[in-house]
């Protein structure tokens, strides 16, 4: 007859010791003892200091300065905060990528990760400190040496930099890609876990909402949104703003008033629409790149300033057009380099004889053309686009495409044989006689928001 429940012989509880209060005293493995003690020998490399006082000390010394845990840095989300879980395994996975492939300073020589540091060197930094007032384990005449030591780290400020400058560097990317401009921007804040019994660094996600605004153009009222920079190490957002003079060039120099930038959401539907063979990621830190971080303005074919969009320096894809009213700047729509209002496009206008409905008709107002057409079955077309300076866009667009198979490595997408077939007989049916004859595109277009760009911003 089976055993009732109640009956049932029960497992003896194992008995486990509470986690000692004082992780001075904790016994750390052969292996993590040696790692951190190369870490730490990197870190006094760096920063220049002599670190033989290392090899006089007997083993017990030594690992009274290393016994303290390191633990890499934890990624969590601030209570309240409306973070997807999503992003915050994305967040993770590009953060602890970054730390593992970034050496200290950019230097390779030496060969010390973030990652490293953050684990490893934090704990050494405060095996440092604790070392030379725990009195009833140092002993010898190496506590001198390790205080001058840690003297010398301090006045390097060695971490200080580390987390203000590098480790701000990465973190600032994936939260600038995930941010929406007109939905939610992304931040963070740094800090050290006080209840916990490992010594790291805590890096918290928060989220915050831009404002938004509206404005008249053209006797309607739009929506747009202030354009800010997420909490990134800051306790609020930060504004994108630009100087008075660098719009017009007849302020004084020693005017130094600001525009807040604001973007109607307008603009980034056309940066979507115009751009697609760029990730949303690269398409959002092209915005940050070209309106914040590296602005850039030049004047169109009709004189009328425009901000250059770029990912990085030199990289050029097309413009953003704006105007200006009641001390801020709109940005109003995105315009590909193939537009007529920009000088490339209007110049390759000029060489093939092209109006704006012709470039439409061809499929030419998306950048993903240069890759969906075999341009090599079109001289015509591609000589044109070299001249124009149109072409060179190909090549910086390889390196942000989006991945078109399951391979690691990102490659362009494959030839519409259809497409190029279409436009290869559109220019025989259609051929340049004089090329460099002055011609002037007939656009009928009035109510598209990137024609009424042509007017100038108007003056405060």
């Amino acid at each position: 007859m089976p055993r009732s429940k109640n009956n049932r012989k029960r497992k003896n509880k194992v008995y486990r010791s509470p986690k000692p209060k004082n992780i001075f005293y904790q016994r750390q493995s052969n292996t993590y003892l040696r790692r951190m003690e190369e870490v730490g020998r990197k870190l006094f490399r760096v920063a220049g200091i002599d670190d033989s006082f290392l090899d006089r000390m007997t083993k017990q010394q030594l690992n009274a300065i290393l016994s303290i845990q390191g633990e890499k840095p934890r990624i969590v989300i601030q209570k309240g905060a409306r973070v997807p879980r999503a992003y915050l395994r994305y967040i993770r996975s590009e953060l602890y990528h970054a730390f593992d492939v970034t050496y200290l300073h950019d230097n390779a020589e030496v060969g010390l990760s973030i990652a490293d540091v953050l684990t490893y060197g934090l704990a050494f930094l405060g095996g440092l400190t604790v070392y030379s007032k725990r009195r009833g384990i140092v002993f010898g005449s190496e506590v001198q040496a390790v205080e001058a030591a840690l003297v010398l780290i301090h006045q390097s400020k060695l971490f200080e930099v580390i987390l203000r400058d590098q480790v701000t560097r990465i973190i600032t990317f994936p939260l600038m890609s995930i941010s929406q401009v007109q939905f939610r921007l992304y931040g963070c804040a740094g800090g050290f876990d006080q209840e916990s019994d490992f010594l790291g660094l805590t890096i918290t996600i928060n989220s915050a909402v831009p404002e938004c605004i509206s404005f008249e153009h053209f006797g309607k009222y739009r929506k747009a949104y202030q354009f800010c920079l997420g909490p990134i190490m800051l306790p609020d957002m930060q504004p994108a703003v630009i100087q008075y003079r660098d719009i017009f060039p007849l302020c004084s120099d020693e005017d130094n008033r600001n525009l807040s930038i604001y973007i109607q959401q307008h603009a980034i539907l056309r940066l979507k629409e115009r751009l697609k063979i760029l990730p949303p990621t690269e398409r959002t830190m092209l915005l940050y790149s070209s309106l914040m971080l590296s602005p850039k303005i030049v004047k169109g074919p009709d004189e009328q300033p425009l901000f250059v969009a770029h990912i990085n320096k030199g990289e050029l894809y097309g413009y953003f057009s704006f105007v200006t009213q009641g001390g801020k700047l709109f940005i109003l729509s995105f315009l590909p380099i193939t537009s007529a209002l920009t000088p490339e496009g209007k110049r390759l206008q000029k060489l093939l004889r092209l109006s704006k409905k012709d470039i439409v008709y061809l499929g030419m107002d998306s950048l993903d053309f240069l890759f969906r057409i075999d341009l090599d079955q079109i001289p015509i077309l591609k000589d044109a686009l070299i001249q124009s300076g149109i072409y060179q866009a190909k090549d910086f667009l390889l390196k942000w495409l989006v991945p078109y198979s399951s391979d690691s490595e990102k490659q362009p997408p494959p030839v519409d044989e259809k497409q190029t077939a279409f436009v290869k007989k559109y220019f025989e049916e259609h051929p340049v006689i004089n090329p460099e004859a002055s011609y002037i595109p007939n656009d009928d277009d009035d109510n598209d928001d990137e024609h009424s760009a042509t007017l100038p911003p108007t003056a405060p």
